[in-house]
């Protein structure tokens, strides 16, 4: 239900949970002007509040409800810069405490929106700036990762618009150019434009929750959000070798893949991902990892919301040209047609397992709701379950001579 114009409300009934989930989730357009300001945003939100002015206080609240907890997070899709606050707390079916602990959680959140810890119109300089610290610190981190540099590697030379190649945490450049006003400045921005969506998932009572949210000071915003990225594809293949200290190195492939999602072929893309590499008993993990010895981690990967499949793998410097024949041999062979039906069945019903397992965990049902709500596609479990049962040999084969490769990237150390 909307509560306001481009407010929504997504009320998620499961008396089996011991627990509510919360989520608050910002969409708003992926713009490299203000994703540093966002990602600045998301500590902020987590850190505190006027009410409870330092991180301690606030996890001392949260203790104090039996141990619930907040964090955030942010994440693209295609178009889309979400910034999610998740929330969760014992249900109140489950508690012996008079007052309502989910209540008391919501007052919190409400806190967190409209109160937050700022002095004239920016937030306040010295919490601002241990954050900002904090993340320049995790992006150091995050770029030891020789996975994590070869996928970044991967994504800027495959996609035309740089911001789909930003890393969530941003960069440290653009991290440098911002301040405490204009993170404050971009976080009232979003309170009053980006489109919001509110899931409450577990056993609760709804009237009391809308009633409460009803109470949250929105004001009408007026935002049409297109998640999937698309750009066109092109004959020219690009291939990079970047030189890294390191004993590890990384093969990574990068394919153009002309479906989003919504289409009716995603459940064969699906379907053909798990062949190739998602699962055990893919072709890659097999026959390149197990069997031949040439990779120590392998596997596929697509993301439905801009249109690129990549393949990794984390190889040996001296192995990387008969890894690389390796991996587009099995590539070829399922192009061929040359898999049985005993391993497409396998695959269908290790997707239709994991789509049943979803069931159990809220993060996965608020996932599936959003994209219902905003891909204007009424997906259920069941529905999906159906797209994949329909998945034919012929349909695979279809997205194997569909995929298009257009990136190969080597990250390479010196082992």
């Amino acid at each position: 239900m909307e509560i306001v114009k481009g407010v929504n409300v997504h009320l998620i009934k499961n008396k089996s949970f011991k627990t509510v989930q919360i989520k608050c989730r910002f969409s708003g357009y992926l713009d490299q002007k203000n994703v540093a300001r966002r990602v600045l945003v998301a500590q902020m939100l987590e850190t505190a509040c006027q009410k409870y002015p330092t991180n301690r206080d606030l996890r001392k609240k949260l203790a104090s409800l039996y141990g619930a907890s907040l964090s955030t997070n942010v994440i693209t899709k295609g178009h889309v810069h979400c910034l999610d606050i998740d929330c969760s707390v014992i249900s109140d079916a489950c508690s012996f405490e008079e007052d309502s602990l989910l209540q008391q959680l919501l007052d919190l959140l409400k806190e967190m929106l409209f109160k937050p810890l700022i002095r004239i119109e920016q937030y306040q300089p010295a919490s601002f700036d241990l954050e900002k610290t904090n993340l320049m610190a995790a992006i150091d981190t995050e770029d030891e990762d020789v996975f994590h540099l070869a996928d970044q590697a991967l994504k800027h030379l495959f996609f035309k618009d740089p911001c789909q190649a930003l890393s969530t945490l941003t960069t440290k450049e653009l991290l440098a150019e911002e301040d405490a006003f204009t993170a404050y400045q971009e976080f009232q921005r979003m309170l009053h434009h980006d489109l919001i969506d509110i899931f409450i998932v577990g056993d609760f009572e709804d009237d009391v929750i809308i009633d409460t949210l009803k109470s949250f000071p929105f004001k009408e915003r007026h935002l049409t959000l297109s998640l999937t990225y698309k750009q066109p594809y092109t004959n020219i293949i690009s291939e990079s070798l970047v030189p890294k200290d390191s004993k590890q190195s990384v093969l990574t492939l990068g394919y153009y893949m002309p479906f989003s999602y919504g289409d009716e072929a995603m459940a064969s893309v699906a379907v053909y991902n798990a062949l190739l590499g998602e699962l055990p008993t893919s072709k890659l993990f097999v026959t390149v990892r197990e069997k031949k010895g040439l990779a120590y981690a392998i596997g596929s990967h697509y993301d439905a919301f801009s249109q690129l499949f990549s393949i990794y793998a984390g190889i040996q410097k001296a192995d990387k040209t008969l890894a690389l024949r390796l991996i587009l041999k099995q590539t070829k062979e399922l192009h061929l047609g040359q898999f049985t039906k005993s391993e497409l069945d396998q695959a269908k019903l290790t997707l239709k397992n994991q789509l049943l397992a979803a069931q159990d965990y809220p993060k996965q049902l608020i996932e599936l709701t959003y994209h219902r709500h905003h891909c204007d596609r009424k997906n259920t479990i069941d529905s999906l379950l159906t797209e994949i049962d329909k998945v034919s040999k012929d349909s695979v084969i279809g997205i194997a001579k569909a995929l298009k490769l257009q990136v190969i990237h080597i990250l390479e150390g010196n082992a």
